[in-house]
Parts: structure tokens; C-alpha cells; sequence
């Protein structure tokens, strides 16, 4: 059985995010002095992932919310950290870092948050803080063009390329449609031609020995639900291996746009939403293949997904706050994945990342072996339909992955 627990949290108060952490870490089995013993060893070096995808809200965005129901809040990294640090006991690395959006201001993201006044010089043990990328994008309306991003130095660690081959989940396909984050396609199609289906991690990611995922509780109009699976994606140096769709509309082999009116409506639109409807058939192998690829590195894991505020509708990047007052902690990212997606009330049959993972049952894991805790006791019959938690709103044609859908 895979164990993951949910907590009920007031606010972002560090102390009443940490006391929700000891409730989870109890509940899991974790031990109450020190609880990451198990997981960290003095000496390690420890990645911690938080959801860093913007600095600030797009010009795009109908609204404008609460950033941290876009990213994840620095009083949850900083707790996780303080138990982290408490394990490794003055031996070791803590990494905290992040490959963000290419348009993401690294330095205003850094002032937004105040994780640098938070962690540098607090605890016993070593602390860097890194912006991973090679390439960024100074100004959105460049967006898309290779050849007007600007480089930077990136991981100081380099790069760790994984090839799946045919265990990729685009194995098979015909890459010559395939679209990455770029307009420029040669690199993204070399990337998945045949046998070759690369994924460049960045090092301090991939070679960490243990990787701590803190995502956030959201939606996302592209996969559904962006969690730890779909977080994967900021731990990709080479944005451009990030197949995102496959151009056109169904007709003509694409899944850009649902059908011809909407692909060449979307051509002369100024904020286009490429990919984003359930029948992207691409994106959530992207997703898959980033997993796969991250566990083919053995070590622990660990995940604190942040929702104490949450986002729904449009996200990544626009979504509207949601007030959910709520963590969720697991050693799988996938199990707490599941769980999270019920939690929203989606059902992770539906979403297709989880359910081919839940069909494949991989690493033994199903619905039935995933044990949900919540205020000291096991929520029996979590995943049942006739069960209610939060309802988190979607986007236009996302409603079938809802568990009130019948589709």
C-alpha cells in the first residue's frame, strides 16, 4: 500500500504549515523527532522542486488573483526545509531551484517571494538557490523564437540526458507534426524520431539524492491537472524536447486545435491556446515520459503539494484562486497525484496521464493499493464516486474529466 495524507491548514503561517506537516508525517508513519530520517541522510544532497512557472501574471490573463494560486508559497518550502535540514544535521546540500516558464523573471520571482531572505544563512547545512535554465525569454513578445532568447549560464551541475527509446509513450508516433516551446520544430522532431526520445535533465536534479516535489493544487487547460507528474516539466533543461502537440486539427493529423474552424480562427488570434483541450493527444505522453524518465534515477522521493490556496479555471498561468486550506504529502508523486485529483474532484481515470499509469498498475500501484489519511484515520472509500470533496472548476470542453461527468 502507498500511503498519502491530507491536512487541513489555516493559513501560510510557517508554524501552522509545519504543525500540518508533523499531523502528515505522523499519519504516514514518519517519525515524530526527525521525520525525514528515513528519507534524508547526513551528507545527501536534497533537490527541492517548488512550482515556479511565473513571476508575475501575463498580459494575457483576464484577471488578476493571487500569485500563489499560480505558484507555490514560500512558508511551504520553507517548512519542508527546516525538516530537511533538521536530517541532514549539518552534513550536506539543500537545493532549492526550478527550470521556470522561459518568460519568468527570475529575479522578480525571487523578490515576490523572499525565499533568499527565508533560507540563505538559516540552517547548519549547505543552501543554494537556483534558476536552472539555459535559455529565457526577456520579453513575451519574442515568445516562441529561438533565436531571440537569451542565454544564461543554467544548471552549474550540466545537463543529464535520458533516452527511453521505445519505452517512450511517442514511440510510434510520427514526430514530423510534433511542436515543442519553440517556433523553430527541427530540434523537438530530432528529439523523438524512432528510437531516439531524449529528455535533458538538469543535473542538480536529476544526480540529487533525494527529490522533494512541492507543487501546487491546480488545473491546467492542456493536461487537466498539474501536479507533480505535469511539474516534471521544470526539470527540463532543453525546453524544446518538450513536446507540448502535434500541429493542425484532427483532420489533417493534429491535435493543435479540436477541428479546422477553431485551428484557423486560432492562426489569427493574438492569445492563442494551442493544445489546450482534452483531445491533445500528445501533451500527457510528454507528461508520462518525464516520469518515467525521472524514476529511472533510484533514490527517494518525496511530495508536499501546496493548496492552502489553490488554483482552477485557466491554469497554468491564469487561474483564479481557490481557497482550499489544504496540503497533501506522500513518498510517490504518482499515488499523490491520484489523490489530489480526486481531492479537486476529478477523477484520475479520466485524466490521461494517471490513468495510463493506473492501467499499466506501474510500480504495483492502483487505486485500491493507495491508502488516503486525513485527521488520524484512513478515508475509507476515497475514490468512490458517491464521496464529495472540493469541486475545482475547469475549463471549456475539461468537464468530462470531472467525477460528475458521465462521459
Amino acid at each position: 500500500m502507498k500511503k498519502v495524507a491530507i491536512a487541513d491548514v489555516r493559513d501560510y503561517n510557517l508554524e501552522n504549515v509545519k504543525k500540518a506537516l508533523r499531523e502528515m508525517f505522523d499519519e504516514l508513519g514518519m517519525p515524530a523527532e526527525n521525520p525525514f530520517q528515513n528519507i534524508v541522510t547526513p551528507g545527501n544532497t536534497v533537490f527541492i522542486k517548488p512550482n515556479w512557472v511565473a513571476s508575475r501574471w501575463r498580459e494575457s490573463c483576464d484577471h488578476r488573483d493571487d500569485l500563489y494560486c499560480v505558484i507555490t508559497h514560500p512558508s511551504v518550502i520553507e517548512a519542508v526545509a527546516d525538516y530537511v535540514a533538521e536530517a541532514l544535521q549539518g552534513k550536506g546540500k539543500i537545493i532549492v531551484g526550478d527550470n521556470p516558464s522561459i518568460d519568468a523573471d527570475f529575479s522578480e520571482l525571487m523578490g515576490h517571494t523572499g525565499i533568499r531572505e527565508r533560507l540563505i544563512g538559516k540552517y547548519d547545512c549547505e543552501l543554494e538557490i537556483k534558476d536552472l535554465r539555459p535559455l529565457v525569454c526577456d520579453d513575451l513578445a519574442n515568445y516562441g523564437k529561438k533565436d531571440l532568447m537569451v542565454p544564461q549560464p543554467g544548471d552549474d551541475q550540466g545537463m543529464t540526458e535520458v533516452n527511453l527509446g521505445k519505452d517512450s509513450l511517442l514511440y510510434g508516433l510520427d514526430p514530423e507534426r510534433f511542436r515543442g516551446v519553440f517556433d523553430e520544430r527541427e530540434d523537438t522532431v530530432a528529439s523523438h524520431t524512432g528510437e531516439t526520445q531524449l529528455y535533458t535533465y538538469a543535473s542538480s536534479i536529476f544526480n540529487s539524492d533525494v527529490f522533494i516535489s512541492i507543487p501546487k493544487l491546480k488545473t491546467h487547460q492542456k493536461v487537466g491537472a498539474t501536479l507533480n507528474l505535469k511539474g516534471l516539466v521544470g526539470t527540463i533543461s532543453l525546453k524544446n524536447q518538450l513536446v507540448h502537440w502535434q500541429v493542425g486539427h484532427p483532420e489533417i493529423g493534429g491535435d493543435e486545435y479540436p477541428d479546422k474552424q477553431s485551428y484557423e480562427e486560432g492562426q489569427k488570434a493574438k492569445v492563442k491556446h494551442r493544445g489546450s483541450w482534452p483531445g491533445n493527444d500528445t501533451i500527457w505522453r510528454m507528461v508520462g515520459d518525464l516520469y518515467k524518465g525521472i524514476k529511472s534515477k533510484d533514490r527517494k522521493y518525496f511530495t508536499v503539494i501546496d493548496g492552502i490556496i489553490a488554483g482552477e479555471g485557466q491554469g497554468p498561468f491564469c487561474p483564479s484562486s481557490k481557497r482550499c486550506n489544504t496540503l497533501i504529502a506522500g513518498d510517490d508523486f504518482f499515488a499523490a497525484d491520484c489523490v489530489a485529483a480526486r481531492y479537486m474532484g476529478l477523477d484520475p481515470k479520466k485524466v490521461k496521464y494517471l490513468k495510463y499509469f493506473l492501467e499499466e498498475e506501474y510500480e504495483g500501484i492502483t487505486l485500491d493499493t493507495i491508502e488516503v489519511m486525513k485527521d488520524g484515520e484512513e478515508l475509507k472509500g476515497f475514490f468512490n464516486k458517491d464521496t464529495r470533496y472540493l469541486d475545482f472548476k475547469v475549463m471549456h470542453r475539461w468537464e468530462e474529466v470531472k467525477y460528475n461527468s458521465d462521459k
